[in-house]
């Protein structure tokens, strides 16, 4: 039975053409191989494709600018509430003190009782005798420590100004002023230790204390960028960058602001080299803040760029964002045991602490004002005696001061009044178009993802089925999405920002 096996002939299509074959590659020459290479036209059917998806990649930094720039305008315009609305509503419901006052009164008097009691302690300066590596390692742990102050703050100042808590449970209220307080002072506290970290890297001698901000900040890239993300954490992250860019531009105008007062009243007139040579003092001192800045947009722009080519996700969705935010401007229903206090509510979704950061700002205005009354001098050729001359200087000055702040008071408030009717005016508009964006939206849905062909499709379904299986699942974990217009910062999605 072997022989015969040996010796018959090849049965199969395969050996019996493999002489053929043979043949077909005798005959090509190297000369016919390079003809076929230079006459080859074959185009692959994604490359209309890639095209779309280099197109998008070139649309995001507009789109993450509109929202963020619109995000930051919102987040000013919850802070000068705070400082220009808020004592208004407070005194006008003292004034009512002996009469029943209606759960939103008594809310406005809990948030400026609040306001007033967050005096953050003197700060330490330990942090200028730092190196390298623990200012980064400082930088780190005061990024972590805000977020977590907003997360629970957030919740605790919720609780604080429910509906329920100021009608029908009173008796509990100071017990949450209480935490209310500590978490305001601890928060306030981390802003006042980040403004002097950041002030030691800006004002640094040397470039190494700026290079590692800006080296801090490019990490953002390597901790978003190749991980997956759906539309509700892409919200989320952009929420995130719309926060910490209202509040780095905020810290960096005091920074250059406080560096101006402390060179206005000396003769000493020189400052570290920062990051750039310049010729004139002001470029001097707010070349690093415009170049800390501009990297931060730069990081915001590669991190949103690249996570929503790699999610094949469509830069018209930061319009949606826009739109959301835009519904918290003129949404005005009230449901049972919601927070008073629905002014702020784009705010509290984005996450923005006004209160804690209103109280930072405070103290810091304080002690700039501290410095520019030790800058003023007493001319000592004056024939009055000394005695009388320091007290016609302390009232005059007290009454100078005083001038200062009441004008001072009354521009914020009529910047207030100015960006609160721009900013309504635009929301009633952009919901007005919101439907049509909608529905584009839900059409996007449909089609094919960015970059993606028919064997792409395949396997990303053949995937999705291996991985969609319930049997690894908790038993009664919760499935279905939370919708975008119901989704705040730091809801629990996938991953908390």
């Amino acid at each position: 039975m072997t022989n015969d096996f040996y010796y018959s002939e090849p049965s199969s299509p395969q050996e019996s053409q493999s002489p053929c074959i043979e043949d077909q590659i005798t005959t090509h020459s190297l000369l016919d191989y390079l003809k076929e290479e230079l006459r080859s036209v074959e185009i692959a059917d994604t490359q209309h494709y890639k095209s779309e998806r280099v197109s998008n990649f070139l649309q995001v930094p507009l789109g993450i600018e509109k929202v963020i720039n619109f995000g930051s305008l919102v987040c000013l315009d919850s802070f000068l509430y705070t400082f220009t609305i808020l004592p208004l509503r407070a005194t006008f419901a003292l004034l009512n003190i002996g009469k029943t006052l209606n759960a939103s009164q008594k809310a406005d008097i809990l948030k400026m009782l609040l306001f007033l009691l967050t005096k953050p302690s003197r700060m330490y300066h330990g942090v200028r005798g730092q190196d390298n590596v623990k200012l980064y390692v400082i930088f780190n742990a005061l990024e972590i420590a805000d977020k977590l102050c907003c997360s629970i703050g957030q919740d605790i100042l919720d609780s604080l100004f429910s509906r329920t808590r100021l009608t029908q449970k009173p008796s509990t209220t100071p017990i949450y002023l209480a935490l209310a307080v500590i978490y305001a002072v601890a928060h306030s506290l981390v802003f006042l230790y980040q403004l002097v970290a950041l002030n030691v890297a800006v004002n640094s001698y040397d470039n190494a204390l700026l290079t590692l901000l800006l080296s801090n900040q490019f990490v953002e890239i390597k901790g978003s960028v190749f991980k997956r993300f759906d539309k509700s954490s892409l919200f989320q992250i952009t929420c995130a960058d719309i926060v910490e860019r209202f509040q780095l531009m905020l810290m960096l105008t005091i920074i250059a602001c406080r560096n101006l007062i402390e060179l206005s009243g000396s003769n000493f007139a020189f400052l570290p080299r920062a990051f750039i040579r310049s010729n004139t003092q002001l470029e001097t001192i707010f070349s690093p803040v415009v170049i800390v800045i501009l990297s931060e947009m730069a990081v915001d722009w590669l991190k949103h760029a690249f996570i929503t080519k790699f999610m094949h996700i469509r830069p018209s969705i930061y319009g949606r964002f826009v739109d959301i935010l835009a519904g918290d401007l003129v949404s005005t229903t009230k449901k049972i045991g919601a927070p008073v206090d629905l002014a702020p509510k784009a705010s509290r979704r984005l996450g923005f602490a006004a209160i804690p950061l209103g109280a930072f700002v405070v103290r810091v205005a304080v002690q700039a004002l501290g410095m520019l009354s030790d800058s003023s001098s007493i001319d000592e050729c004056a024939t009055l005696p000394p005695s009388a001359l320091q007290r016609g200087a302390v009232v005059m000055q007290w009454f100078v001061w005083l001038l200062v702040c009441v004008v001072g008071w009354l521009v914020l408030l009529a910047i207030k009044l100015l960006l609160g009717i721009r900013l309504s005016a635009f929301a009633h508009h952009r919901q007005a178009e919101a439907v049509a964006r909608r529905t584009e939206d839900v059409l996007t849905n449909l089609q094919t993802p960015i970059g993606e062909g028919n064997e792409d499709k395949d396997d990303r379904i053949r995937s999705k089925q291996h991985l969609s299986t319930r049997i690894d699942d908790v038993p009664n974990a919760p499935t279905g999405k939370i919708p975008l217009e119901e989704l705040s910062r730091y809801d629990m999605v996938k991953r908390i920002w």
